[in-house]
């Protein structure tokens, strides 16, 4: 399924209507008044918007928005007078929105032209061309708490997957808060008139249209600096910010386990393993633990490929007491760790846990999964 935001040219009959041509008695065709020249069609496919205003989108598409926001960065198609989100293809995961609040802000945005229109609404800006030249104004006011942000540069084309076909840009960034986008000009304005209210003692006397409007401003009163998500009710989609996806080939790609980033290349990681010449001869009788403990003493030691093959003999013994296994997880995980692989150390620690919880165990797989995290390039 694809989502389909498109800035199709489109006839306005606001200020005409939509159907046949009148006729007048003596047979003439009337002709229909025409619009007047700064709200005509503007769209120019050279000179697109990077960071586009949605407070015009339909209720249904905003909802797709958010609900495929939550799932990992968006892909979209953007090119000429068309932006597609491409739901089917997916940006690496390391590319997921994490929110970063700021200190609420307010903002007004006002179009009177269909060039003003075109640079601030531009996916559906054909369709509401006809209202602009109704009304004279359409204006967005937006508060403004946080945003949901993609980490470092894109993602290259090649590093995307799934239906993908056509790919140009990552949606970097999406603006939230609270909107009411309105049609119609203020016939008197007061200088302290707030963003979406009017302000103390202040009397403004309007004749608008609401066109569109999300979240809720006493909301958004409560929000502040450090928040790890927007507060309810304030968190409607705002803004979008777009960056073009880099050219196959140039992205930073996501190292696994055994591999370590060099440059833009993911090297292996050398893991000697050798059994020590003391444990040659040892026999486990307690299903896992005696290993367990060899591989932690020749960590400590600082005898890595010892220990990588003490952790390893433990492992095979797959002992079904869940202290037992988690124990011996912990130490291979140390064990990678010092060998400089947080990635794998994260995954088997991740694996100790499964196996036990422990809190100490929680608290050092947090540290090294931090770690393990691909870089913000």
């Amino acid at each position: 399924m694809k989502l389909l935001l498109t800035f199709a040219f489109v006839t306005s009959c606001a200020l005409a209507g939509c159907g046949a041509t009148p006729s007048l008695p003596d047979g003439k065709q009337a002709k229909t008044p025409e619009m007047p020249s700064q709200f005509k069609s503007s769209c120019d496919p050279t000179k697109q918007s990077m960071r586009p205003l949605i407070v015009d989108l339909s209720a249904p598409d905003r909802a797709a928005l958010e609900s495929q926001a939550r799932q990992g960065a968006l892909v979209v198609k953007y090119e000429g007078c068309q932006l597609e989100v491409l739901r089917r293809c997916k940006a690496p995961k390391k590319h997921a929105y994490t929110y970063t609040a700021i200190t609420p802000k307010d903002e007004v945005v006002r179009m009177t032209s269909a060039d003003e229109l075109h640079a601030n609404l531009p996916v559906y800006a054909a369709t509401l061309e006809g209202k602009l030249a109704e009304k004279g104004e359409l204006s967005a006011s937006m508060r403004i708490v946080g945003e949901w942000g993609s980490p470092g540069q894109p993602p290259a084309a090649d590093q995307v997957h799934g239906e993908c076909a056509g790919a140009t840009h990552i949606v970097s960034a999406l603006t939230v808060g609270a909107f009411k986008f309105e049609a119609g000009a203020k016939k008197e304005a007061a200088a302290n008139v707030s963003v979406l209210g009017a302000g103390a003692g202040a009397s403004t006397e309007r004749s608008t249209e609401t066109l569109s409007q999300d979240g809720d401003t006493t909301k958004c009163n409560a929000a502040a600096r450090g928040d790890s998500a927007p507060p309810d009710g304030c968190g409607a989609l705002l803004r979008l910010e777009l960056a073009a996806l880099l050219a196959a080939g140039e992205g930073i790609p996501t190292c696994g386990p055994g591999t370590r980033l060099a440059g833009k290349k993911c090297d292996p990681i050398p893991k000697p393993v050798e059994l020590a010449p003391e444990d040659k001869a040892f026999t486990d009788a307690e299903g896992g633990k005696g290993w367990a403990l060899r591989c932690f003493q020749h960590m400590r030691a600082g005898a890595l490929s010892y220990a990588r093959a003490a952790c390893n003999k433990a492992l095979e013994m797959n002992p079904s007491d869940p202290e037992t296994k988690g124990a011996i997880l912990f130490n291979a995980g140390l064990v990678e760790h010092k060998g400089g692989d947080p990635v794998a150390a994260c995954d088997l620690l991740r694996r100790s846990l499964a196996a036990r919880d422990n809190a100490g165990v929680k608290k050092k797989a947090d540290e090294i999964c931090a770690q393990a995290a691909p870089p913000a390039e």
